[in-house]
């Protein structure tokens, strides 16, 4: 990953690539803010601003194969696949690179995510398999196909600041071919510990869009964004029984992530949240202290945060005043959109 991966949903997706080939010259040349579009301009002062020396990210957008040569991002929210290049047969090479990569954690070193071309051996297939067709509609699976369709894409290639550019677009159902990867992960880890699947699915579309090497600026990691040393390390003194704060590699594993949320979601509606009488109501609060965290939901409800009388006036709610008050009242508007988006989200993993 790089510092240069944020990515505004609020701007039109035409712009999005030359955004982002913006977003990866930041760190490396000051910006002259009045050459942009009031927006674009708007964007890459956040980005300077609230980058670090370990940099700053979207958590479903992935940057790997960041050299002086050739970037690839892939934003797994929008299903496009960004590489740039300085010459033409670097940009080729690049394409067929990330057509056949295995960015799966338990298959290569989560730290790197440099290690293209190695094929899961339980699928027998990389990683973007069915999640991006070639030409002819055909999943792309070896190297001749990936080769041949790379060379179909660098004649469509465009030229800007010195770099050759290709954009790959996923097919329209690219999530959920994304997300069933993990539907036995989540299935496995809701029953151990209660949570419903749906939920888990739908909080692991909105936190990552399925990207298991997802990283925010504030270093919650994989697809449940689970930071180590809150939810994590919860999760190992509460339900293991011994004090531990996860390493990174141990969350990026997508197993490992998932029982982690799992088990965090059932510390907050047993322990945390515990008092909420409805099921629903309950169920609106655990998203959104996932989210916003249990104190800030006291804190919406009661001036000075009191959890009995914010647990009394909860109870005293129909379940459709609870939700709109979450939705309208919250004090963090980010956990307002997120219990929005979630139980959208939702509905369609009910089945599972």
């Amino acid at each position: 990953m790089s510092s240069s991966t944020l990515v505004k949903k609020t701007i039109p997706e035409a712009r999005l690539f030359v955004i982002i080939l913006l977003l990866m010259a930041a760190s490396a040349a000051a910006i002259e803010f009045d050459q942009y579009d009031d927006d674009v301009a708007a964007l890459l002062r956040e980005y300077q601003s609230e980058s670090d020396q370990q940099g700053s990210y979207n958590p479903s957008v992935l940057s790997f194969n960041q050299t002086t040569d050739a970037k690839t991002l892939v934003d797994f929210e929008k299903g496009l696949i960004l590489v740039s290049a300085i010459t033409p047969e670097t940009l080729k090479q690049s394409i067929v690179n990330v057509l056949l990569t295995q960015i799966d954690p338990s298959v290569i070193d989560a730290k790197t995510a440099q290690d293209f071309g190695l094929v899961n051996q339980q699928t027998n297939r990389p990683f973007f398999w069915g999640q991006v067709v070639d030409h002819t509609g055909k999943p792309i699976e070896a190297l001749r196909a990936a080769a041949e369709f790379a060379d179909v894409l660098v004649r469509r290639r465009s030229f800007k600041d010195e770099r050759f550019t290709v954009t790959i677009a996923m097919v329209k159902t690219h999530k959920d071919i994304a997300g069933g990867k993990y539907v036995k992960y989540a299935k496995d880890a809701g029953r151990q510990y209660g949570v419903s699947v749906s939920i888990m699915m739908a909080i692991m579309e909105t936190e990552s869009s399925f990207n298991p090497l997802a990283r925010s600026r504030s270093n919650a990691l994989g697809l449940m964004q689970i930071k180590a040393d809150t939810a994590g390390r919860d999760y190992f003194s509460i339900i293991k029984g011994y004090k531990h704060t996860p390493t990174s590699a141990f969350l990026y594993s997508p197993k490992n992530n998932i029982e982690v949320a799992a088990g965090y979601l059932s510390i907050l509606g047993d322990r945390y949240l515990v008092g909420i009488r409805d099921p629903k109501k309950l169920e609106y609060a655990m998203i959104s202290s996932y989210n916003g965290g249990a104190g800030n939901l006291w804190r919406s409800l009661d001036k000075k945060g009191n959890k009995t009388k914010a647990i009394a006036r909860i109870n005293r709610m129909s379940t459709k005043e609870f939700y709109w008050f979450l939705t309208n009242r919250h004090i963090r508007q980010e956990t307002r959109n997120y219990l929005k988006k979630v139980n959208g989200k939702k509905r369609k993993y009910i089945n599972l």
